[in-house]
């Protein structure tokens, strides 16, 4: 195919917003349709060789994946083997070993699936996945797995006519899966090859021809009509408050579409022009390598200094990555082209060999670093002790909070084992979880038992109503949990009390997450049933525990983990105050904060002389949760008074 130099500036246009979210979502909130636009440009350009190919009766698929994988694995292992080499000295064991397991996914283009299994409420944070952005380049090649067979199949002179009716019913299909997806399982619907595919095959319809003719005036039109929509998602898309990707994702993909058709047969609009101006097509023609290198670089930044760059960091970092970019194009991605016309195939296989072998070595680097832990001999064994203990989770998790049992009433009881022994309940979310340890300690103690209802992500409210068909399933499943939990503490008279805990702040808003709470408050203390509500443990921005793991591990001082007392009372005090007050306006009800406990007169810390008491910045460890026991006995005592106190 004839090269192009407008869409080497709409890669350009595709691969830098892509920056400049990662730098700061704020500068440019639709950024990430950046990816989306990359499919277009991908399906269209590899559509047009292969329809090329098999219209001259030359496609072979051995030359198609020899091309594939001198396109990808050159620079892509480039990538992989220095942010390795950077791992080794700046990730602790355990997130090494995660490391390990993103390398050997992406290396067998997996990534999408593997990021989408991992993503979950005690999931490394972003800073700490230095090949997160290997996803999309899983999704196009899980899609170059099938596409050419398929091609090829429907290219038969029997099956040709049927050639457009169905390239135009898997687009449609898979964009219905990537709006239902986007609705109900957002996470789903962002890895989810599936889903995306019908962006790539929207590219492949054009390259196919399955649109009419262009006069110059309509060309025009069309790149016009192209550049604002992409521009108009750039700026206006945010993630928080678009269904994404699904229909909205036509914005972005239609403008890409539109700009790739306006220039075809040679056609030179305006738009196309601006796109083909040197500085803007150059950056396009290191576009891939660019997106390769872009986020390592930005994520290690951040894991270094627990914070995103300042914008003169942001002008230096992407010097940077232009730099080693325009490096790796000029001396890792061409040269491994093919430099003659037409190749034997003697070196296509040569090429494909090649490119499995180092395919091969990266998933032995990433098998070792899984199989031996993340190299644990690097560390000390007082710090492998500390990374223990900031990794110990409460035996109730899986089963109580993630619903990984079938049998609540059997695994998510504890305290004492006495089939009589008071009941309460612990209702709530990871917040509440975090304090299984300490409440399964101190319950044994008072003789009395607990059942632990926690739901990842779904704060103790009352249910929601309404909502309509747009909720996600997340959504419908969290408000269907709520009133399954009120229905038990208020209907079971083995029920004593509840105790509630949960970050009402991950609500949309405070105060009518907060009026929600008193409705549910209010339902319990209505059936005469107490309520001890407990207080947010306190947040710790730079992550808490594993801030300590990540400085220890590279032998710095921790202080920086910790938050000063003005500054945590100040982030909590809505937060506090407000369930001051429903416990003060409702008879029965108790409040437990134990924030202040982490606190001296100066200074809130993760950790208690030298052992760690958060797992992140706003969970507690075991330890952590232990370390609250004695204050949580004060608490569940008269929690349990009010149970017999006449008017409670």
């Amino acid at each position: 195919m004839k090269y192009r130099s407008d869409i080497s500036g709409l890669r350009a246009l595709a691969v830098v917003p892509v920056v400049v979210f990662h730098f700061n979502e704020a500068w440019l909130p639709g950024g990430f349709v950046g990816v989306d636009i990359f499919f277009v440009i991908s399906g269209y350009l590899i559509t047009a060789i292969l329809a090329g190919d098999l219209a001259q009766g030359r496609f072979s698929l051995l030359r198609f994946y020899d091309r594939r994988l001198r396109r990808i694995v050159p620079a892509f292992a480039a990538v992989a083997l220095v942010t390795a080499l950077v791992s080794l000295f700046i990730l602790p064991p355990v997130l090494l070993s995660g490391f390990g397991a993103s390398l050997r996914a992406a290396s067998i283009f997996f990534a999408n699936r593997y990021f989408l299994s991992v993503t979950h409420y005690f999931g490394a944070a972003p800073d700490e996945v230095f090949l997160l952005h290997t996803w999309s380049l899983s999704v196009e090649e899980q899609f170059y797995l099938g596409w050419p067979l398929l091609l090829a199949a429907l290219f038969h002179p029997r099956l040709k006519r049927w050639l457009p009716h169905i390239v135009g019913t898997l687009i449609l299909v898979s964009l219905f899966v990537a709006t239902r997806n986007a609705v109900q399982r957002p996470v789903t619907a962002f890895y989810n090859s599936n889903g995306r595919f019908w962006e790539l095959m929207l590219g492949a319809w054009l390259a196919l021809g399955y649109v009419p003719r262009l006069n110059r005036i309509w060309a025009e039109v069309a790149a016009a009509v192209g550049l604002a929509l992409i521009v108009a998602a750039l700026v206006l898309f945010q993630p928080s408050r678009i269904i994404f990707p699904g229909l909205s994702a036509l914005v972005p993909t239609l403008g890409a579409a539109l700009l790739l058709w306006s220039g075809e047969e040679g056609r030179r609009t305006l738009v196309g022009r601006i796109l083909s101006f040197a500085p803007i097509a150059g950056i396009g023609l290191i576009s891939y390598s660019l997106y390769l290198w872009h986020w390592p670089i930005i994520a290690i930044h951040r894991y270094l200094t627990f914070r995103a760059p300042t914008p003169l960091e942001c002008v230096l970092l992407f010097a940077v990555m232009i730099a080693v970019s325009a490096f790796s194009w000029r001396f890792i991605e061409n040269p491994f082209r093919h430099t003659v016309r037409a190749p034997t195939r003697r070196m296509e296989w040569r090429g494909v060999a090649t490119g499995v072998a180092m395919l091969a070595l990266l998933v032995g680097i990433g098998t070792l670093f899984t199989a031996t832990g993340g190299l644990p001999a690097r560390a000390t064994a007082g710090f492998l002790k500390s990374e223990a203990i900031v990794n110990t989770f409460w035996r109730g998790r899986e089963a109580c909070l993630l619903g990984r049992t079938s049998d609540r009433e059997r695994d998510c009881r504890f305290g004492a084992s006495a089939p009589d022994a008071p009941l309460f309940v612990l209702w709530g979310d990871s917040q509440a979880d975090q304090h299984g340890p300490g409440l399964d300690q101190v319950a044994r103690e008072m003789g009395m038992s607990f059942l632990q209802l926690t739901r990842t992500g779904c704060a103790p409210l009352a249910p929601e109503t309404g909502g309509g068909a747009l909720q996600s399933r997340e959504t419908i499943d969290c408000n269907a949990f709520r009133a399954e939990a009120l229905k038990r503490i208020i209907e079971d008279p083995k029920v004593r009390f509840a105790v509630i805990a949960g970050r009402w702040t991950n609500e949309p808003a405070l105060g009518p997450a907060m009026a929600r709470l008193k409705a549910a408050v209010d339902q319990i203390t209505a059936a005469g049933k107490p309520v001890l509500l407990a207080a947010p443990i306190g947040a710790f921005a730079n992550g808490g525990g594993r801030c300590i793991v990540r400085r220890g591990f590279m032998g710095l001082d921790d202080a920086m983990c910790g938050l000063s007392r003005i500054t945590s009372d100040a982030q909590a005090q809505p937060t506090e105050d407000a369930l001051r007050a429903i416990a003060a306006n409702a008879p029965g009800v108790t409040l437990f904060v134990p924030r202040p406990l982490f606190c001296d007169e100066t200074a809130c810390h993760p950790r208690k002389d030298d052992v760690p008491l958060y797992f992140d910045g706003d969970h507690l460890n075991v330890e952590g949760s232990l370390f609250l026991a004695p204050a949580w006995r004060s608490a569940l005592e008269k929690a349990a008074a009010a149970v017999s106190r006449p008017g409670s």
